[in-house]
């Protein structure tokens, strides 16, 4: 079993201040409990899922952020920045402009659909549009 690097959650709440100082919104935890079961989302899918792979734990981070409504506000950008730090935390990096990424994480919060459907298109979308530590410095 691969051994993957998860993100702290104090790294996510300094991510969200530093998301609302530079682009505006509201401070604030709007929700404890599913900022920590989003936290811990990916960790459940690898324990109990077959053949996860990274782009699927990023995934099930993006998506929990996109979804749960964790924060007052920011929840969508928050939701591409987790989906980031955990592809740079464990040697990847998402490649996608940022206009693309932000029309992507729009969409994904505003389309009505399974858990399963929407999480395995950005696990998809991710493959798709990220690269590893390596291959970018070739």
């Amino acid at each position: 079993m691969t051994s993957y690097t998860w993100i702290p959650e104090v790294v996510i709440k300094i991510a969200h201040d530093d998301q609302i100082k530079e682009h505006g919104g509201s401070y604030g935890i709007l929700n404890e409990n599913a900022l920590l079961s989003t936290l811990s989302k990916p960790q459940n899918l690898l324990a109990y899922g077959e053949n996860v792979t990274l782009f699927d734990l990023a995934a099930a981070y993006g998506y929990g952020f996109a979804k749960n409504h964790c924060f007052v506000d920011g929840n969508k950008r928050m939701a591409l920045v987790a989906v980031n730090v955990f592809l740079i935390l464990n040697g990847s990096k998402l490649t996608a402009s940022e206009e693309e990424a932000a029309s992507f994480f729009l969409g994904l919060a505003g389309k009505f659909e399974t858990q399963e459907v929407g999480q395995a298109r950005l696990s998809q979308w991710i493959r798709e549009n990220s690269q590893s530590q390596a291959e970018l410095q070739t």
